[in-house]
């Protein structure tokens, strides 16, 4: 049995076959080595041989920014904006204002933003309980009727928040249903009798919270004991318990829960009991999600570093670098072919190409090795994107069977981390790949650029760039303690600046900071230093 310290394989990241073999010195080179290795990656991402999971916290007034390293690699970024929050988890009164059957769906007014989309599957807990199958949208919903719902899935461009009128309270082990019976457990729980425990254990705590509804189990509850349980189970309920469901009797729409803070969110979410370290950019940062840890989890805050230098963390670490990365639409691959990645509205669209790959061989197996190399790239970029609905590859042509398979296998496995569901649909009669992803906010990309684009990069925004500028002049007032900070910037940037952000950093700080603008700098330039 392999050492629980070895580490886990990167597909496509070797040069050659033996150091790809190398993760697992017990394996000899043979006709099967990668179906060997292939059954061992799947056994790594169920359990056996783990990852190092890093979690980086980087809070600046009015934005929040969460990163994930698996392996010291960046593979999932959350950013979180006060002119922008997530509303994924907040419960409402919503107002229907329009019901269409031809659409067989409702919008519904919440507090603010769009109009949220709610469609007849997801309004299921409004079905007539007589068993006669679901209904007709405009038999359970009339305009101007409050709805209990829930957002499922951020606004995006024109469209509004997706909607479900069966809402959850989500914790760290567990996610409680109070309109919908019975236990559910996540499929990554494989172990059979861990399920069985856990099924019962359920069970039990149901009885001792004594409450309407059913679970899922998540997939962090591997291993817990049924104190934990039980207490996350009563907090749910209690949190579910404090809505009110009673639908108002006029008025407008009002938001009944909201979900936690951007922090608290990922610690919630990301923040798996294997976790080695959660690193905060700076003391104050520190305190605040310790004493977070301490009362939620406790047996995360031994784990907490603070992060205090003269480089901010997320470019020590190269999150920036990851950053700057998912605005590229062109990935260079290490045996020297390419991929490139186009988003629209409707799908992405991804090809790979050979390009300078100069080893001999014949064309089927250039095109295999290239692709190989390629399946790997393309999932961290999923995640690290957060690109969801329909992907389409444009893989290297092969005409074996055999190499289809194999890509498709290497695809499911390096799929296997992800946590937003991922389903392979199969290949296509013209050579693609298609897949679905789950998408539930903007991607990393659109967040930080919208619709600016330069040749094969896109350009970040005005509010992107001058959150890039508080953060260095956060860090500027740290190390130089006096003076003033001065900024020139493109004008759209200094005036988002001047239009209050500045201020509040120096008040907060206790530091005078001035932003001119300068006229030869593009939107995503500036300079900062202290006078």
């Amino acid at each position: 049995m392999p050492s629980r310290d070895w580490p886990l394989p990167t597909f496509g990241l070797c040069r050659d076959h033996t150091r790809m073999l190398s993760a697992y010195p017990f394996l000899r080179l043979s006709a099967c080595w990668r179906v060997l290795i292939m059954s061992l990656h799947k056994c790594c991402v169920r359990g056996l041989l783990k990852m190092k999971q890093e979690l980086y916290i980087d809070d600046i007034p009015g934005e929040c920014r969460i990163a994930l390293l698996e392996d010291d690699v960046v593979v999932e970024i959350d950013i979180d904006r006060s002119t922008n929050q997530s509303q994924i988890g907040n419960i409402y009164w919503g107002r229907a204002d329009s019901v269409v059957p031809s659409l067989q769906a409702a919008f519904l007014t919440l507090d603010t933003g769009p109009q949220g989309f709610l469609s007849i599957r997801e309004a299921n807990t409004l079905y007539p309980k007589d068993g006669s199958g679901r209904p007709r949208i405009e038999s359970i919903i009339h305009e101007g009727q409050w709805v209990l719902v829930q957002v499922s899935k951020d606004s995006a461009g024109d469209k509004g928040p997706r909607l479900t009128a069966n809402p959850s309270m989500a914790g760290r082990f567990l996610v409680y249903q109070p309109l919908k019976d019975g236990i559910a457990i996540s499929s990554r729980i494989r172990d059979e009798a861990e399920r069985a425990r856990l099924t019962e254990a359920m069970q039990q705590v149901i009885n001792k919270v004594d409450c309407e509804g059913g679970f899922i189990i998540r997939t962090v509850a591997e291993g817990a004991d049924i104190d934990v349980l039980v207490h996350e189970a009563e907090t749910l309920a209690s949190q579910w318990a404090a809505v009110d469901l009673n639908p108002p009797t006029g008025g407008n729409p009002t938001c009944m829960y909201r979900d936690l803070e951007p922090r608290e969110r990922a610690l919630r979410d990301w923040a798996m009991p294997e976790i080695a370290k959660i690193i905060t950019e700076g003391r104050e940062l520190f305190a605040a999600t310790k004493k977070y840890t301490d009362a939620h989890m406790p047996d995360l805050s031994d784990r907490l570093e603070v992060h205090t230098g003269s480089e901010l963390l997320f470019e020590e670490a190269g999150i920036e670098a990851a950053i700057d990365e998912a605005l590229e639409t062109r990935m260079d691959l290490p045996t020297g072919g390419w991929l490139s990645i186009e988003s629209t509205e409707a799908l992405t669209a991804i090809d790979v190409n050979s390009g300078g790959f100069k080893q001999e061989g014949d064309r089927e197996q250039i095109a295999l090795k290239t692709n190989l190399a390629a399946v790997p790239v393309i999932a961290r970029q999923l995640r690290l994107r957060d690109m969801g609905g329909q992907i389409v590859v444009d893989f290297i042509n092969m005409r074996d069977q055999a190499h289809r398979s194999e890509v498709g296998d290497a695809m499911d496995a390096a799929l296997k981390r992800d946590r937003a569901p991922t389903q392979i649909l199969g290949w296509t009669r013209m050579g693609l790949m298609e897949l679905t992803r789950r998408r539930t906010r903007k991607t990393l990309p659109d967040f930080l650029t919208g619709e600016r684009r330069l040749q094969s990069t896109r350009v970040r925004s005005v509010e992107s760039t001058g959150y890039d500028i508080l953060r260095l002049a956060h860090l500027e007032a740290d190390c130089s303690p006096s003076g003033t900070i001065k900024i020139g910037a493109h004008k759209s940037v200094v005036g988002w600046l001047n239009g209050g952000p500045l201020s509040r950093l120096s008040s907060h700080l206790s530091r005078t900071m001035e932003a001119a603008t300068e006229d030869d700098m593009a939107i995503d330039e500036f300079d900062l230093y202290s006078e």
